[in-house]
């Protein structure tokens, strides 16, 4: 069993060399989200259509990285699995901000990856649609548990 690490936030964006680009699609549509004005729902979404903004940007090359997506993996053996924000672009969704989180599922090759989508899912290959849900909940701004919203 792997245990819980403590990385610092300074530690894993040392002089930006450690931060994922910036996906100005992803931060406008989660900026809307947070203000209420784009719906959020839970889905889960075939591996293989998960497509990451950069290709380039490998979360388990960064110090610590390897070790962060190993606790990922425990937990997801335990019941607990993360959940990756995505927005769909054509036929697949993309993740901008989850790498380890989409690392440790590319290493672990659930056949589904619990996602919250920015809008509702079109694609009829993501499963258990649920919502919309309340945004500021799903994205850890509260501790109650998440409200579907009505």
């Amino acid at each position: 069993m792997v245990d819980p690490i403590s990385i610092s936030t300074e530690a894993l964006n040392a002089d930006n060399q450690f931060k994922p680009p910036h996906d100005e699609v992803f931060y406008a549509l989660f900026g809307l989200a947070m203000q209420g004005d784009l719906l959020v729902y839970f889905a889960a979404v075939p591996l293989q259509l998960i497509k990451p903004f950069s290709e380039e940007f490998k979360f388990a090359k960064i110090p610590s990285g390897q070790q962060i997506i190993d606790s990922i993996i425990a937990d997801a053996a335990r019941g607990r699995f993360a959940r990756i924000w995505v927005y769909e672009r054509g036929d697949s969704f993309v993740m901008s901000d989850d790498y380890a989180t989409y690392e440790a599922c590319l290493q672990g090759q659930p056949d589904y990856v619990p996602c919250w989508t920015l809008g509702r899912p079109r694609n009829p290959l993501a499963e258990q649609v649920q919502g919309p849900v309340d945004a500021r909940q799903a994205a850890g701004f509260s501790a109650q548990p998440i409200a579907l919203i009505k």
